[in-house]
């Protein structure tokens, strides 16, 4: 099960939700996500979706309230079917508010963002600084690149032996490889 597109009541304000900012001031009450046309009937504990956004079952939120150590909103969201059924089981946005700024840019390969030179994109290479992270620090937002997830292995093994779905784990040290030009094509 996957989505692709947004809710057109979230489009005004969509970029707010991957900023590791609180929405739950405006987020609809009653929004609704289509699953993309042949995309399955039953979802997993994870919803894929390319809009970068975490929705969740009850089983996972449980999970990340209980043992992340990290600050969530969790709101509720319907998830509807391709054939317009909405499923029954709760499903939440889950919207990650830890945001760290740990890049090791010496040790990173990146491109810095035209735009916001604070931001980096593109990592080829991502070393974070063990430095300016908390010793429980086991999940959170990219500071430089808010829209991506870090997650401590030891969380990440306790949501797959948790039995939770839907969702795929990469070490650090793999983060980039398509980028990387020599691991990718035989020169």
């Amino acid at each position: 099960m996957r989505l692709l597109k947004l809710p057109k009541e979230l489009d005004a304000k969509s970029y707010m939700l991957t900023k590791g900012v609180p929405v739950s001031s405006w987020f609809p009450s009653d929004v609704v996500f289509d699953f993309a046309p042949n995309g399955g009937i039953k979802p997993g504990d994870s919803v894929r979706n390319v809009l970068g956004l975490h929705i969740v079952s009850e089983k996972l939120r449980g999970i990340l309230a209980s043992s992340a150590g990290a600050r969530f909103e969790f709101l509720p969201v319907k998830l509807r079917n391709h054939k317009k059924k909405v499923v029954p089981e709760p499903y939440y946005l889950a919207n990650l508010l830890d945001v760290v700024a740990c890049v090791n840019r010496e040790r990173s390969v990146f491109t810095v963002n035209e735009l916001f030179k604070d931001r980096l994109r593109d990592f080829e290479k991502l070393v974070l600084d063990p430095g300016k992270l908390g010793p429980d620090t086991k999940l959170f937002r990219l500071g430089e690149n808010t829209e991506l997830v870090i997650v401590r292995e030891d969380q990440a093994r306790a949501i797959l032996q948790a039995g939770c779905t839907g969702m795929k784990f990469m070490p650090l040290e793999d983060y980039g490889a398509e980028l990387r030009l020599k691991d990718n094509y035989d020169l």
